[in-house]
């Protein structure tokens, strides 16, 4: 496999490192600054079950806060500067206002252990969190008899002087902070998905957590853009593996949606980005299963809660794919999966040449430029 670790040559390294910049320049050109600010409420709340890495099951409350949006959007596939207040800044008395609010329980709310509070970005980061906030945050769940919190960040902003207050406000509260790595391979997270995470920051930032006692939630895409299906199965598993090796137990694969103002969907306007197969998500869990704990993130993957494509198949198996997919996720078994279709493509295994995907990327960056 071709690791993080993988040794570039001076060439090779200024020929992505220009790639690189033209699809971070191309990503920030296409995000838009909302026009109006939506008002400071949650713009998701939502009841289900979540598999452990043990196997247990629990009752979660997922919350996505309205918020400022990530400081660093350059990734190619992230479409929440859509949906959140990108451009308008932060605001701290709006993010305590929703976080006292939602935590304010009801007689009809469904019983949870685990609460998971998404900032559509990184909750340590302090331009879209600030400090004193995260902390008020802190020491309202804890009052709450949550078991489990959960957040989201680079891992760049992990460090022990970030994290350590706030797992001690946390108390008895059990502190998971998810890590969107999404590859385990350099030119797949660090071109194609153009995240600012390096294979140094990641391993560092797993050494933090586990010091602390704090669980590490590994996000990984299936299919980024530029990568063939069968090439995407290979990253998913492969990137599996390394977590694995890591010592993190579970993973959250996240099948890629297209969404207005992004890369993968600009790609997929010029005719050369589609969205993963529904049954290429079934063979990237597939290969995955027997390395890690697997999910997939399949929060309404038929596609009626945002502007976006979805992964899809035929009419035929589309819709049990996806109930296969949530109900696996849940339960980790693989009968829970479809087998078969006749509209299932031949999928082989290939391997990822860093050569061949650097030239493709910079023949499609040139063919869409030429047609914009």
């Amino acid at each position: 496999m071709t690791s993080y670790a993988t040794p570039v040559t001076t060439a090779a390294g200024a020929a992505e490192k220009a790639v690189r910049q033209r699809i971070t320049t191309l990503s920030r050109s296409l995000r838009q600054v909302t026009s109006v600010a939506h008002l400071q409420k949650p713009r998701f709340v939502d009841y289900d079950s979540i598999r452990d890495a043990a196997g247990a099951v629990h009752g979660r409350k997922k919350v996505i806060l309205m918020s400022g949006g990530c400081s660093i959007p350059t990734c190619t596939m992230c479409p929440f500067t859509n949906y959140n207040n990108h451009g308008h800044g932060a605001n701290a008395e709006g993010l305590r206002t929703q976080v006292a609010t939602m935590l304010a329980r009801t007689d009809t709310e469904p019983d949870y252990t685990t609460l998971a509070l998404y900032n559509d970005g990184n909750f340590f980061a302090p331009r879209e969190v600030l400090v004193d906030v995260q902390l008020d945050i802190a020491r309202q769940v804890a009052a709450t008899g949550v078991r489990r919190l959960v957040v989201e960040s680079l891992p760049g902003f992990l460090t022990a002087a970030t994290l350590s207050p706030f797992v001690e406000a946390l108390g008895d509260v059990q502190l998971e902070v998810g890590i969107g790595v999404q590859s385990a391979h350099r030119l797949v997270r660090e071109t194609l998905v153009n995240t600012r995470i390096t294979q140094r920051q990641f391993e560092s930032a797993l050494t933090v957590l586990s010091d602390l006692g704090v669980l590490a939630k590994i996000y990984l895409m299936i299919k980024p853009p530029f990568l063939t299906d069968a090439e995407a199965v290979t990253d998913v598993v492969d990137s599996t593996a390394y977590v694995a090796d890591l010592g993190v137990g579970q993973v959250t694969l996240c099948p890629t949606r297209l969404a207005p103002n992004t890369v993968a969907w600009w790609l997929h306007q010029h005719g050369h980005y589609a969205a993963p197969n529904l049954w290429t998500v079934v063979d990237a869990v597939r290969g995955a299963h027997d390395k890690a704990s697997v999910r997939v993130a399949c929060i309404n993957m038929r596609g009626s809660d945002f502007e976006s494509l979805y992964p899809d198949s035929c009419p035929a198996c589309a819709d049990d794919i996806v109930a296969g997919l949530v109900a696996y996720s849940i339960s980790g078994d693989l009968t829970e999966l479809p087998t078969g279709c006749g509209c299932r493509p031949p999928l082989e295994s290939v391997a990822l040449d860093e050569q061949t995907i650097l030239a493709r990327t910079r023949s499609i960056l040139d063919l869409c430029e030429g047609l914009a």
